[in-house]
């Protein structure tokens, strides 16, 4: 029989399916470099770099796609383990091999494609951001209608549209940027509770307690919201979408690869330091 460790490796994936099969990737050759992230005394090396929404985007369908092929095949194997015949064991086995070299093969395509193999630990380090927002027909008629108007600040989505707020650039500013967003989203979510709160109470004391509670949660979420159009220029609207426009993917290193690289960094570190008594 195939394999079977291949379903237990691949990293489980819950992106957003858009095909039924893994889409072409082009392979960029200059998109990859030796560069080490270390993370939780795990290091990383990056295998691949993200430019442009597409291609982040196509990125993610194959993801899920082979993650969703890995599903089936488990649920196969299952079937395979729990079979009352051996004709239906057989039936099941034939089946399991067949989605395996599929899966196999789809596995190597991503490995060559994207530079890394689905089953190590892999992360992505998202390190540019667009900052969308919902339009509903209404809004977009509106805004189309306005004589300063560009086209470029609404971006489409299927049968969506969405406007452009702006873009959020380097790994440190994309990650502050989150946590903003985050705090206000956690105080809107704390007074939305609170609010709700208040038609179930029945005793005046309790409902005292609880008006001074939404008030309080309401002067944080006036604050939060201050906060972060002081540094970003615009209203956080009540409902966001970040879409990532560039992005950088790391595998993480084997004990044999991170050995090799720090042998490999060695002379290199040799021959810096006696440059540095040269001078």
């Amino acid at each position: 029989m195939k394999n079977l460790s291949l379903l237990t490796c691949l990293c489980a994936m819950t992106l957003l399916a858009q095909e039924n099969k893994p889409a072409e990737a082009a392979s960029d050759p200059k998109s990859t470099q030796v560069e080490v992230l270390e993370v939780e005394g795990k290091r990383f090396v990056l295998v691949r770099n993200f430019a442009t929404v597409e291609d982040f985007a196509n990125f993610e369908r194959n993801v899920q796609v082979i993650g969703q092929k890995r599903q089936e095949a488990q649920q196969i194997q299952q079937l395979a383990q729990i079979a009352l015949t051996t004709p239906e064991r057989e039936a099941r086995t034939k089946e399991l091999e067949a989605k395996l070299t599929v899966l196999q093969s789809d596995n190597a395509a991503m490995a060559k494609n994207y530079g890394f193999d689905l089953s190590r630990q892999y992360l992505v380090v998202q390190t540019k951001l667009n900052v969308l927002s919902a339009l509903t027909n209404e809004e977009y008629i509106k805004l189309a209608a306005d004589k300063d108007f560009k086209a470029e600040s609404v971006v489409n989505s299927g049968d969506k549209k969405f406007l452009a707020r702006g873009s959020v650039a380097g790994t440190v500013e994309v990650e502050a940027f989150k946590l903003q967003v985050q705090r206000v989203m956690e105080t809107r979510r704390a007074l939305q509770q609170l609010v709700d709160l208040q038609p179930r109470l029945t005793k005046d004391a309790d409902k005292k307690k609880v008006e001074d509670a939404v008030k309080n949660a309401q002067s944080e979420v006036n604050a939060a919201l201050e906060e972060f159009k002081k540094a970003r220029g615009y209203d956080l609207p009540n409902e966001i979408t970040l879409q990532t426009a560039e992005a950088k993917l790391y595998t993480l290193l084997s004990d044999e690869e991170n050995k090799k690289l720090s042998e490999q960094a060695q002379p290199k570190k040799e021959g810096e330091k006696k440059a540095e008594e040269k001078k």
